[in-house]
């Protein structure tokens, strides 16, 4: 069956696409498309066609899996190219998402018209590559050259209002009419209108430089040469083919390369992870959402809630702490009696982390809620089995971990107790959805998926700064990796007191064998507790956000160094990244093989949204597999010396041999 259908109307021909789901624009479609419009340009009574969708999106972008190889032809230029050289008018009528090739279909027609649910958006900067159909050619013909800048530079999706503003849409028409309404503008169309026809509208060269500068801050190689293809595009001495052509071979090349493969993988990671987090039962209605705590992270969840359209009820029993969070976020309601969050349809644990305050306001909140509310906790760290026996109907608990700031961190953990039913599940995915959120399904364990690979991460560095290598050196290190803030500047940024906490929780239970860099707990002990208070790995002169290196902490590194008996030696920039890796190739190992983790691929996930580990390499799991075993192994063995019990699943490494258990984790990914 073909995924085109052709129907006439009168002298139009009606051209519906219908590649279920999404019309993604897979060679098939491209083929059918191909076929249709051959059969149209040879028929004389064809006066006039309308491309239009049979499904809610009018196309919704290309197949990425196609990328990694050889195109099958008809490849989208072509396609586009017989849009262009049919001698009548050829009407787009977009419904839903035209993303990618699909919006590059759409330029390629005459006249684009809308309904109120477009959206448009060239994504490809995204995925490591740029447009490759006549993007960066047709939109500034259309658009200008600063607007098409920041459309393709930017990959934002923009709504059929702006649409119309900018010049994308003809027209705005009601979702009932949108084919109707097609078919008469190509009726009475006076002839073709192409793109490539058309020249570049001028534009005030500190517009464009604007626009340049607005999209090129720490921009990625490639989004850079798609900013160049917009610029060489409207110049008037470029034949407009030359400017086609140019752009396909800039495509083709970014498409094959590593980091475009990386960043599909990624994508195809967060469909997968998206996919494990859904439910077979219905999810319970929440408009309502109330926060008890109104410390940083409540305060942050409230204004994240209430971003995205919820009604929010903040419970603190300090009424100063939630007034002034009242004066900072608009619209919240604001209780000190446990009883305001009566109304709540959901209910986040923000509280102190903490087992006993968590479970005191498990054991109040729950008789004051109805009976289908659904009660989540932020905790970071604690087990949420545990915490769950502080409350009668456990099925309706589970832990939602959003990562600070969750206003502005994509990543958020679901993570279920053997007693959280359906329900509940699908009503949390529901949440992570709605708020345009990154989910990924954690399984009870310390510090989840996402912390635990951190963790163990900070152990690392730990160990190299007490080896020899300075903090500066260990953030050097990582930022050159790509990281846009190192691992102890960031621990400054989020303050020393909860890992602290932390610590002192497992000290009880630590085994004595194991490894511990005491460094971090002599910097608490001397009231060095981060950014806030001026100083903790690094100094904080006159309220900077910059830190900068500190005699007393190396003092207190040196002393720690004489107590261990360790003599410091020089560490360089690869072996610390090197260690680092292979430290959260461990973990995340150990993760999988336990089941706390569904697939390696969500770690890289987590990793990348949560922590700002590069996109480009993939995550940490991907990175490492793109190296020969030799080196794997190498880095392992190196990690397992560091600590051979808390780096236990690297042992085989020491004897030359990859760890089955890691070699598991490598496998998943290098075949997605």
């Amino acid at each position: 069956m073909s995924t085109v259908t052709t129907s006439l109307r009168g002298t139009i021909a009606v051209l519906l696409l219908n590649n279920p789901p999404v019309n993604m624009g897979n060679a098939t479609l491209r083929a059918d498309l191909a076929r249709s419009l051959r059969n149209l340009a040879t028929d004389p009574s064809v006066e006039g066609v309308v491309i239009a969708s049979a499904l809610t999106h009018f196309y919704a972008g290309s197949d990425l899996t196609e990328f990694a190889g050889e195109l099958r032809e008809p490849q989208l230029p072509s396609v586009i190219a017989a849009v262009e050289q049919l001698d009548v008018p050829v009407v787009a009528a977009l419904t839903g998402l035209a993303l990618g090739g699909g919006l590059e279909f759409a330029l390629g027609c005459d006249r684009r018209i809308g309904d109120p649910t477009v959206q448009v958006g060239f994504p490809e900067v995204t995925l490591g590559m740029v447009p490759g159909a006549g993007g960066t050619v047709r939109t500034p013909r259309l658009t200008g050259v600063p607007t098409a800048i920041d459309l393709v530079a930017s990959a934002r999706r923009i709504g059929a209002d702006e649409a119309l503003r900018v010049g994308i849409l003809d027209d705005i028409v009601p979702a009932d009419e949108l084919v109707d309404r097609a078919v008469e503008l190509a009726r009475s169309a006076s002839g073709k209108s192409r793109l490539i026809d058309r020249q570049v509208p001028p534009a005030p060269e500190e517009d464009i430089e604007a626009a340049v500068t607005r999209v090129s801050r720490r921009a990625r190689p490639n989004v850079l040469e798609a900013i160049d293809l917009v610029r060489r595009a409207g110049d008037g001495d470029i034949d407009v083919n030359e400017a086609l052509d140019a752009e396909r071979k800039v495509f083709n090349r970014l498409r094959l390369s590593g980091e475009a493969s990386n960043l599909r993988y990624l994508f195809f990671a967060r469909r997968a992870a998206a996919k494990a987090l859904r439910s077979p039962a219905n999810p319970l209605p929440v408009r309502t959402v109330g926060i008890a705590g109104a410390g940083t992270m409540g305060a942050s969840l409230a204004r994240t809630f209430t971003d995205h359209g919820f009604a929010v009820i903040v419970y603190d029993r300090d009424p100063a702490t939630v007034e002034r969070l009242a004066a900072q976020v608009n619209g919240i309601r604001i209780a000190t009696d446990i009883t305001g969050l009566a109304d709540s349809d959901l209910v986040i644990d923000a509280v102190f982390e903490d087992m006993g305050v968590k479970t005191d306001l498990l054991e109040n909140l729950e008789p004051v809620l109805r009976g289908d509310a659904v009660i989540a906790s932020n905790t970071s760290y604690l087990d949420l089995s545990e915490m769950s026996r502080a409350l009668e109907y456990r099925n309706r608990f589970a832990g939602l971990h959003f990562f600070n700031p969750p206003h502005r961190n994509p990543l958020v953990e679901v993570i279920r107790t053997p007693a959280t039913d359906d329900v509940t599940a699908a009503t949390l995915s529901r949440i992570v959805s709605t708020m345009d959120k990154v989910g990924v399904p954690a399984g009870l364990g310390e510090g989840f998926v996402a912390n635990r690979v951190y963790a163990d991460y900070r152990t690392q560095v730990e160990f190299l700064v007490e080896e020899g290598a300075s903090p500066s050196d260990v953030d050097r290190a990582m930022r050159g990796l790509g990281m846009p803030i190192g691992p102890f500047a960031v621990a400054d940024m989020s303050g020393l007191v909860i890992a602290w906490a932390r610590r002192k929780r497992l000290a009880a239970t630590r085994d004595s064998r194991q490894r511990y860099v005491a460094i971090a707990d002599r910097l608490c002990e001397a009231g060095r507790l981060g950014q806030k208070t001026g100083a903790g790995w690094f100094t904080y002169p006159d309220g900077s956000r910059r830190g900068e290196p500190d005699p007393e902490v190396e003092a207190i590194i040196a002393a720690e160094r004489a107590i261990t008996g360790v003599e410091p030696r020089h560490i360089d920039d690869s072996e610390i990244r090197d260690r680092v890796l292979a430290a959260m190739l461990c973990a995340a190992a150990v993760l999988v093989e336990s089941g706390i983790a569904e697939r390696a691929s969500d770690i890289d996930v987590a990793m990348t949204e949560g922590f700002a580990f590069p996109k480009s390499l993939g995550g940490p799991i991907r990175a490492m597999s793109a190296r020969p075993d030799s080196e794997i192994i190498e880095a392992l063995a190196a990690v397992h010396a560091s600590c051979p019990l808390t780096f236990a699943v690297a042992e085989p490494a020491s004897q030359g041999r990859l760890p089955e258990a890691i070699a598991r984790c490598l496998d998943e990914v290098r075949e997605r």
